[in-house]
């Protein structure tokens, strides 16, 4: 049986259905959604190590959604789902970072084969989450899920803490909104309380960094935060 995690983004009910009862079949763990936001929001807030994304579909396509997973999760990989077979929308899509690519109607064993094939060749997100990340003055090991300064001393951080400081360190010099901490830290959505909970666990991290470090991190009003390295 496989561990694996995978996200079946299709508007064809029949389609989703169809696919992830075969992937589930085959000891997959699957979770699904009925349109690009749907599946954005399952990108952000769940482990997955594949995305099967149908190309047209409503609130965000296929084609932006592969742009989105480039700037938020370029470790996982992708295969694009789409009912034109024209040369134009595969090489759209491969350009865009896809891994692979099945021209509807496809058959469920080729499907199979090419989930089976593109999981065996990516390494997936964990290298990113194992990386060392350097700040000023310390560094976070991602594979110990330990933070130090640069004399030894250890941060101590709690796991939102830690996941939360390593967010911004991933994503330097971009505004990050609220709901888009919420969706990846928390996997939950924009309430007052949770947006309470930021504000909290931001003010302990920046407690914690002490003066150098916490004033790289800023707070863009009405917007979001933002870890400045200059």
């Amino acid at each position: 049986m496989s561990n694996k995690c995978i996200l079946v983004a299709e508007d064809d009910a029949a389609i989703r259905r169809v696919v992830a009862d075969s992937l589930a079949g085959a000891g997959y763990e699957v979770r699904t959604a009925p349109d690009g936001r749907a599946a954005l929001e399952l990108l952000l807030s769940t482990p997955v190590d594949l995305a099967l994304l149908d190309v047209n579909m409503p609130e965000i396509s296929g084609f932006q959604l592969l742009r989105m997973m480039q700037k938020e999760c370029p470790g996982i990989p992708s295969i694009i789902l789409t009912a034109c077979g024209d040369e134009q929308d595969r090489v759209k899509g491969l350009q865009l970072g896809a891994d692979d690519y099945v021209v509807k109607p496809f058959s469920i064993a080729e499907l199979m084969a090419r989930v089976a094939a593109v999981l065996r060749r990516s390494p997936g997100r964990q290298l990113a989450v194992a990386q060392v990340l350097s700040f000023p003055g310390g560094s976070l090991d991602g594979k110990t899920r330990r933070a130090q300064f640069d004399d030894g001393t250890p941060l101590p951080l709690t796991e939102k803490e830690f996941e939360l400081f390593r967010y911004f360190l991933t994503h330097p010099g971009r505004v990050i909104p609220q709901e888009e901490l919420l969706l990846r830290i928390w996997g939950s959505r924009n309430t007052a309380a949770q947006t309470r909970t930021v504000a909290v666990t931001l003010t302990r991290l920046r407690e914690k960094l002490g003066a150098t470090a916490s004033s790289h991190i800023e707070t863009i009003r009405g917007r979001g935060y933002r870890w400045n390295e200059s």
